[in-house]
Order: structure tokens, then sequence, then C-alpha cells
């Protein structure tokens, strides 16, 4: 076979597998998701559900469905706590909201004469630009704002929406999670016959390959959002935040995406803490910025020992055709399958780039 024939090849293979994935994602995933976060999490569970049959000398349906039981119990009762304390913030929040607004042309003055002494020291040309800047902001603020208020009207009649869409997933994966991890060796028999002999082996191995890296990749992952979490609300509430949890949530939450960190929340707002003239709160922000970063440092070496990472640009490109293609959701699901895809190809269960 010729060099011109093995590239045609590899091309159309790498084309086909390309547009399976986006067909798969754009229409497939969505319909599938909880049925294979059942298989997921049973998957999971199966080495404890083995071992408490051992021990017990109980049937598997009684080892699987206490397992379950516990597994979810667990994760729907921190949830629960989580969900009931952000709504007391959250509640918190709005009833002090009208105070906040009237409070502020009082902060949004200061800021105007601190603005103003920062721009009578500025040189001629520096001034000049700045006018010109100041008249385009002007002249697009109306439509700028319509624009905002109808994104956030928008968001939230959505967000509305797809309540009860939420509430059919929980449902749908939970009464899963139950059928699958009661019979997950037959149904995992099934799925096995239904590949190619040829594929089998390699189905195996992908298999054994997800099992020792991303799922203890995604493990390490949490972990470290939930020490990140907990040093960011440690210290949110050392500085006296108002609704600690809320803003500790939110902060893991964006040093949990690729690329960013804490750094993109504190450090804006530290800064705009030293516009406004609240110094002792900036150099507090800073302090935990810097508090986070480092054990965040330290842990991750640890945490994710022996675990592939991928170069930023990489996980930049993740990011951002996660976020084309599936939204927000795909910022975070891209840079995984990525990882995923890289570990396939160095254990040789795909092929697709030399290495």
């Amino acid at each position: 076979m010729s060099q011109l024939s093995v590239f045609l090849q590899k091309t159309v293979t790498v084309l086909l597998w390309l547009g399976g994935g986006v067909i798969f994602f754009r229409w497939l995933l969505t319909p599938l998701l909880p049925f294979l976060l059942a298989l997921a999490l049973s998957a999971m569970a199966e080495p404890t559900v083995q071992r408490l049959r051992r021990m017990l000398k109980v049937r598997r349906s009684f080892a699987a469905a206490l397992v379950t039981t516990a597994l979810l119990l667990a994760a729907g009762g921190t949830l629960a706590v989580l969900l009931l304390r952000l709504g007391t913030e959250l509640k918190q929040w709005s009833a002090r909201l009208p105070e906040a607004v009237e409070g502020f042309p009082m902060v949004w003055n200061n800021l105007l004469d601190r603005l103003g002494d920062w721009y009578a020291a500025c040189p001629a040309f520096l001034r000049s630009a700045l006018d010109a800047l100041a008249a385009r902001m002007m002249e697009a603020g109306p439509s700028l704002a319509g624009d905002i208020g109808s994104w956030l009207m928008g968001a939230a009649s959505s967000l509305l929406a797809a309540l009860p869409d939420v509430g059919l997933f929980v449902v749908t994966t939970v009464l899963a999670v139950y059928f699958t991890s009661l019979r997950y060796p037959s149904i995992l028999a099934f799925l096995k016959r239904q590949l190619p002999p040829a594929w089998q082996l390699k189905c195996r191995d992908a298999a054994q390959c997800f099992r020792s890296t991303i799922l203890k990749w995604l493990r390490a992952e949490l972990m470290l959002i939930l020490a990140t979490f907990v040093v960011l609300l440690t210290g949110f509430m050392w500085i006296g935040v108002d609704y600690a949890l809320l803003a500790a949530v939110f902060t893991a939450l964006v040093d949990a995406l690729p690329v960013l960190g804490t750094g993109t929340v504190l450090v804006p707002w530290a800064l705009g803490c030293f516009i406004v003239g609240n110094t002792g709160r900036a150099l507090s922000l800073l302090v935990l910025y810097a508090a986070a970063m480092l054990g965040h440092t330290l842990l991750e070496p640890r945490l994710l020992a022996g675990q592939a990472d991928l170069p930023p640009i990489s996980a930049l490109l993740a990011m951002y055709a996660g976020f084309h293609f599936l939204g927000v959701g795909g910022m975070i699901l891209a840079p995984v399958l990525l990882l995923l895809l890289k570990q396939f190809q160095d254990a040789g269960v795909v092929h697709i780039w030399r290495s």
C-alpha cells in the first residue's frame, strides 16, 4: 500500500471519528447522559459492592441496593445542605439589595472622584485617548445596558423553564443508577457481545485506561476543588466577606476551569477594592489569593501524581472548541475528553498523531 493510500485511509478514519464525535455530543449525549452517568457510577461502586458481598455473604441485589442507597444519600445530603445554605445567603442578599442600591451613588461618586484625580495627573496624549474611549462608551452605553437587561431576563426565564427538565433528569439518573448497579455484570457482558471480536480487546484496554487514569484524575480534581473551596471559605469568613459561601462556591468553580484560576476572581476584586479606597479588604484578598495559589501548587503534584497533564495551549484550544460546540459545559467536558484521548494514545488504544 502506497504512502498516499495510507495517508488517505488515516485521514478518512480521523474524519469519520470526528464526525461521529460531533453527532454524539451534539444530538445523542443529552438523551443518553442519565444512563451513561449510571453506568459510570455503577462501575465506580462495583468494587465496594463485591467487597460487601464477600464480607456479609449476601446476594448481589441487596449489596448493590445498599451501596447505591448509601452513595446517593451521601451525595444528596451534601448537596441539600449546600443548597439550603446557598438559598439562605441568596435570601439575605436579596433583602439587602435595596440598601446596596441606595448606597451605590455614593460609591460611584467616590470612584469618579478618584478617577478624576488620576485623569488630571495623566499626560495630555493619554487624556485625549481616554476622552475618545469615554465618548464611544457613552454612545454604546444605552444599547449595552439594554442588551445586558435582555440577557438577564432571558437567562432567568431559561432557568425557570429548565427546572422541570432538571427534575426529570435527576429522577431518571437515580433510577438508572439503581437498575444498572443491580445488573451491572450482565449489562457489561451484553455491551461486550455487541462489539466485533477485534474491538473487544481495544475496548477492554480503553476501559482499563479509563479506570486507571481518568477516574483517578477526576477524583484528584474533585479533592483539589474541595481543598480550594475550604481555603476560600475559611479566608472569606476570616476577612468578613458577606455571603462567604456564595463567593467561595463561585470562585472554586472558576478555579476548576482549565487555564483559569482563583486569580480570575480575586485579583479584579482586590483591584476594585483598591479603587474605591478599601485597602484593607484589597490586601486581605491578595493574601487569600496567595494562600489559595500556594495550597493549589503544593497539593496538585501530590494529588495528580502520575497523571498526564495537558499543555496550556491544548487545554485552551479544547476549552474554546468545547464552548463553541457545547456551550459552557463544553468548557469543562472538552479538556477532560482531550486528556482521555491523550491517555488512549499513550496506551496504544488509538493512533491519531505521532508522539
